[in-house]
C-alpha cells in the first residue's frame, strides 16, 4: 500500500492532481490510497499512515508550502514532496533533501507518473538494517543516518535526530547498507551521500557543516559515486 498526499487550497488543483495520480496507480500493481489537505494547518496535525509523496502547493492562505518545509523535513510521516506552483522563480526556495521535485502548473499527467514512480524507487533504497545496541537489536533506517564512525569497540551511528552507539563492525554494516546511500569513505565511516555537499581530496563537508577525512584508498571511488548521485537527483530523477 503507497499513500499519496495533495495540499492545495483550491478545490479544483486538488481534484486535477488526484485524477492525474490515479490514472497512473490504476494502471500499476499498487494498492493505493490519497490523502488531501485544504491547508498547510491541515498538514500539522496530519496523524495517518506514511505518506510517500506529497504535492504540496506553495502559495496557499495561512501557512504557505515554503513555510511547512521544515516540518516536513522532520517529520516521518512524509517521505518526499513535489512542490507545485505557477511561480516558477519560487523553484530555489524549494530546495530540500526531501523535495523530489518542482512542478508548474497548469498539471503535467507525464510529469505526475515520474514524480510517482521516483518516489517508489528512492523509497525501496531507504532499507532498514539491524544495529546491535546495549538494549538489544533495533533496526534504523538508512535515510535517517547521516554518517557511521568506528570506534574502538562499537561504531557511533550518527543520525538526524539523535546519535547513538553500536556493536556490530563498520565492515558488517557496510554489508547490510549496500544498495543504500551510505558509502564506504575511511577505514573508520560511512557515509550518507544524501547529507553532503561537497567532496576534495582530502575530506567531504556535510550539509551540517561537519568536515570528515577521506581515506585515499577510497577517494576515487567515493568521489564517483558522488557525483553520479548528483547526477541522478539533479538530471535523470524524473527519467
Amino acid at each position: 500500500m503507497i499513500t499519496i498526499g495533495i495540499c492545495d487550497d483550491k478545490e479544483f488543483w486538488r481534484k486535477k492532481l488526484i485524477e492525474s495520480c490515479c490514472a497512473f496507480l490504476n494502471e500499476s500493481s499498487y494498492q493505493y490510497e490519497i490523502v488531501d489537505f485544504a491547508s498547510g494547518e491541515e498538514i500539522l496535525t496530519y496523524s495517518g499512515h506514511e505518506i510517500l509523496l506529497l504535492f504540496l502547493d506553495i502559495e496557499m492562505k495561512g501557512i504557505s508550502g515554503i513555510d511547512l518545509l521544515d516540518f516536513l523535513r522532520d517529520n516521518p510521516l512524509f517521505w518526499r514532496i513535489v512542490f507545485v506552483s505557477s511561480h516558477e522563480e519560487l523553484r530555489w526556495d524549494t530546495l530540500d533533501i526531501k523535495t523530489l521535485a518542482f512542478m508548474s502548473k497548469p498539471i503535467d499527467d507525464a510529469a505526475i507518473a515520474k514524480c510517482i514512480k521516483a518516489a517508489i524507487r528512492e523509497s525501496v533504497r531507504n532499507k532498514s538494517f539491524p544495529v546491535t545496541t546495549l538494549e538489544g537489536e533495533v533496526f534504523i533506517k538508512a535515510d535517517d543516518v547521516k554518517y557511521i564512525k568506528a570506534q574502538k569497540n562499537y561504531v557511533e551511528i550518527c543520525c538526524k535526530d539523535k546519535v547513538m552507539s553500536g556493536y556490530d563492525s563498520i565492515k558488517v554494516l557496510e554489508e547490510r547498507l549496500k544498495e543504500t546511500t551510505l558509502l564506504r569513505i575511511h577505514k573508520s565511516f560511512l557515509v550518507n551521500l544524501q547529507y553532503v555537499s561537497d567532496v576534495n581530496y582530502t575530506e567531504i563537508v556535510m550539509l551540517d557543516g561537519t568536515k570528515i577525512s577521506v581515506g585515499r584508498s577510497y577517494y576515487k571511488e567515493y568521489r564517483e559515486a558522488y557525483f553520479a548521485y548528483v547526477k541522478t537527483m539533479a538530471i535523470e530523477r524524473l527519467g
